[in-house]
């Protein structure tokens, strides 16, 4: 039987920076951005491709919750699952990964 993917989401790191790992995501609906995560692994940002981050949505894992949620929902979905994956492989690899590809159902 298969089941019909309704989305998926990857992501590659394409920078280390002294303020952290700049990861590029996009999803299979398109929404693309690029995502900072902070030197400790724990704050995730958005940010332009060279690592600047602007507005002021941010994901702590230490406390579970996005900050200042972007108006835009694909943006602000597509922003949490980036960064939620980018912690889970950190976690399960005890180091930034430098690939994820992640597909839901």
């Amino acid at each position: 039987m298969d089941i019909p993917v309704t989305a998926s989401l990857t992501c590659r790191r394409t920078a280390s920076l002294e303020a952290g790992a700049v990861y590029a995501w996009e999803t299979a609906e398109g929404v693309t951005g690029n995502i900072l995560i902070d030197p400790e692994g724990s704050v995730a940002r958005p940010c332009t491709l060279e690592g600047t981050t602007f507005g002021d949505m941010l994901l702590d894992k230490n406390v579970g919750n996005v900050e200042n949620p972007d108006p835009d929902p694909k943006l602000r979905r597509a922003f949490l699952i980036a960064a939620s994956a980018i912690f889970q492989e950190g976690e399960r690899q005890g180091r930034l990964p430098d690939e994820i590809t992640r597909t839901y159902w």
